[in-house]
């Protein structure tokens, strides 16, 4: 039987035809909490960035940052990690004479150096604001958590290859690349949430659709892509679910008689 139960935000939770959690999905969960199952939410967003409704539905933890950040119900922080500073000094160089977007994110902020077209349809996808631009040459090189670079898969490719080498990067839409330290991903993030909480890894579930979401559709005992989620998260999955807009989240705990 499943007890813990691992939701992704974007295009799982949260749809993006409206940019909210559907009526379904809030009734998924009020039934999962009434049965005393654990619910969490693990995401490549900053926790500072989640929108305030989202901590009405009691959550039992977040895991932010594609793993990199893992935080209590009550939002207080007990792992962290950053990205190696001699990568973000690799970085800012190679920015002198190879000039491109890229946002990054401490514990308190979410900054971006340039917008363009790229950046604009990024957080036009979301939902979400853009935010201000910030001179990062002026910023600590010792307290940046996560960044995206809005370049395309050959440019993402070889700055990792060449430039962020203690780092790794993932793509979940075209327009751009999450970028965390080498070893962090969403089932490391839960391996240390299970490990908070007592939780027993044999019994957990994840949703997701894009492919910072599919270390743990591999790793958790069922995993669920959503309708819309890319081929190769599909591919992974136990099963595949409608869209978040289209109930995905209830009827595969439907599907598994979980609700």
């Amino acid at each position: 039987m499943i007890e813990s139960f691992f939701f992704d935000f974007d295009g799982t939770l949260q749809g993006f035809d409206n940019h909210q959690i559907s009526e379904s999905t809030t009734e998924a969960l009020k039934i999962l909490k009434q049965k005393n199952k654990k619910i969490y939410i693990a995401t490549g967003r900053n926790l500072v960035d989640m929108p305030e409704h989202v901590f009405e539905y009691s959550f039992d933890g977040y895991i932010n940052n594609n793993g990199g950040m893992c935080s209590d119900e009550k939002r207080e922080t007990f792992y962290v990690e950053y990205i190696n500073p001699s990568d973000i000094e690799a970085l800012l160089k190679y920015d002198e004479t190879n000039p491109f977007a890229f946002s990054y994110m401490t514990n308190d902020k979410f900054s971006i150096n340039r917008i363009n077209e790229r950046v604009e349809k990024s957080f036009a996808y979301f939902g979400m604001e853009v935010p201000n631009v910030v001179e990062p040459r002026d910023l600590p090189k010792d307290n940046i958590m996560q960044m995206n670079f809005f370049v395309d898969e050959k440019e993402e490719k070889y700055l990792i290859e060449n430039v962020l080498k203690n780092s790794i990067g993932t793509r979940w839409i075209e327009y751009f690349a999450d970028i965390n330290p080498k070893g962090i991903n969403k089932m490391k993030g839960i391996e240390r949430m299970a490990n908070k909480h007592q939780l027993d890894l044999n019994k957990t579930m994840a949703f997701g659709d894009g492919g910072n979401d599919i270390t743990m559709i591999q790793g958790c005992k069922i995993g669920v892509a959503m309708g819309d989620a890319k081929d190769n998260v599909k591919e992974l999955a136990d099963y595949v679910t409608t869209s978040a807009d289209d109930h995905g989240i209830w009827n595969a705990l439907k599907f598994y008689e979980l609700i």
